[in-house]
């Protein structure tokens, strides 16, 4: 099998050791994939980089081991290609806003979107280069740190991120007739409107419902595209976007556990219990301040409370 090729370097490594002021000392096979020896120094590690999509790391603990480990928790599936070593191709530079949501599905803390403008191929390869991906895929570790890196990316000027507060969620949601996709296409707009210019020619949106190209298109410019689709994350200015919307609805899910007493959980399963114990300490008034009570689990919560009450 011919060596590997030492210029070739995945995802964003090759930026990482610029600035961290490391460089690959030595790259050879191994099975099924390739091993990189990173040095700094006196210090060292190893990364491993699998055909599967795996990585892992290796070697004395150290500041620059930490660095390299921080940056595989924040990869996406990257596979080495022992064979000709060739990088993915690049990345699309169309001057674009690409936008994606979080906390939708949560029964609690706020609904949050956001928004990323990308004006060319350089801002593009450096979304790319970080890592930034479906925010899904990442660990909440890995999603504070890439959503750093996208801001220090592309500026706090090319961003933009909405948060609704639960309250605040359910006064806009039964504003728009209690429809959640088309507070989303509201949201939406409102994000382009901020970050759309003469140079943005692409809107690109991961689709939040059925409805949600009729419910945005009508609203923009002439001669701007919109592309509207489900698994859109594959684009970076939306990966970039579901990163930052992850990442600050993580921060303020913190804030709503932390003033609540307890850690309160994320997703829609495993929740009844938390919501009881929010409800028996601050009733319904203070479910309202932490969660979306639209969702049925109110009423079963409710409903078991009035039924302990009355004995039936």
């Amino acid at each position: 099998m011919n060596p590997a090729p030492a210029d070739w370097v995945p995802g964003g490594l090759r930026s990482l050791l610029e600035e961290s002021g490391a460089k690959i000392s030595f790259v050879r096979h191994i099975d099924h994939g390739v091993q990189y020896r990173v040095t700094r120094g006196a210090e060292s590690a190893i990364l491993n980089v699998y055909t599967s999509g795996k990585i892992s790391t290796g070697g004395k603990a150290s500041s620059l081991r930490d660095a390299i480990e921080n940056w595989r928790l924040t990869q996406p599936n990257v596979r080495a290609n022992v064979n000709t070593g060739v990088a993915a191709p690049e990345p699309n530079g169309t001057p674009r806003v690409g936008t994606d949501e979080a906390g939708k599905g949560d029964y609690f803390g706020p609904l949050v979107v956001a928004g990323v403008r990308v004006l060319g191929v350089e801002t593009a390869r450096k979304l790319h280069d970080i890592g930034a991906r479906d925010s899904k895929t990442l660990s909440v570790l890995g999603a504070v740190n890439v959503a750093r890196r996208v801001l220090e990316s592309v500026g706090p000027e090319n961003t933009r991120v909405v948060v609704l507060p639960p309250k605040q969620y359910e006064v806009r949601r039964h504003a728009a007739d209690d429809n959640v996709s088309k507070l989303l296409a509201q949201v939406n707009v409102q994000i382009f409107e901020e970050l759309g210019s003469e140079a943005v020619k692409l809107f690109v949106v991961d689709e939040f419902g059925k409805a949600a190209r009729s419910c945005v298109e009508p609203w923009l410019p002439p001669g701007v595209r919109l592309v509207v689709r489900p698994g859109a994350e594959d684009d970076v200015a939306v990966a970039a976007a579901s990163v930052l919307a992850r990442a600050r609805y993580l921060e303020e899910m913190d804030a709503l556990s932390e003033d609540i007493g307890f850690e309160l959980p994320r997703g829609a399963t495993h929740v009844l219990g938390a919501a009881r114990r929010v409800a028996e300490k601050r009733g319904l008034e203070g479910l309202e301040e932490v969660a979306k009570v639209h969702f049925s689990t109110t009423a079963r919560v409710l409903q078991a409370l009035r039924e302990e009450k009355t004995g039936e």
